[in-house]
């Protein structure tokens, strides 16, 4: 590998990064993550990138359920907003220079 690709791959080292969440604050829609492949340091808290909410069709037994009314036609759902537990593995990305501000853009599945 060339040193100039080398030297991308380390910046985007810092950028993203994908760990596990520790502690989910509610309140400031932020949550600590703890990345094992920085020797398992605790990040500060990190603001959750709001996403579309999800209609998950044929499942009314969640928080939220509903029934869902399309084009003449009804079934049980539920809508639903992600937002992290702890344990989740979510992908991290941090402001460059940016003294430790990140973002939580979701979840690995």
């Amino acid at each position: 590998m060339r040193a100039e690709e080398e030297s991308v791959i380390n910046v985007l080292k810092k950028i993203i990064r994908v760990g596990t969440v520790q502690t989910y604050y509610p309140d400031k829609n932020a949550a600590r993550v703890k990345f094992d492949d920085k020797g398992g340091i605790i990040s500060a808290p990190l603001k959750v990138i709001r996403r579309p909410r999800s209609i998950v069709p044929g499942r009314s037994d969640q928080e939220g359920g509903k029934t869902a009314i399309a084009e003449g036609h009804s079934h049980a759902a539920y809508v639903t907003d992600w937002v992290p537990q702890v344990n989740d593995m979510v992908v991290c990305i941090y402001v460059p220079g940016g003294d430790g501000d990140g973002f939580i853009l979701g979840k690995v599945m």
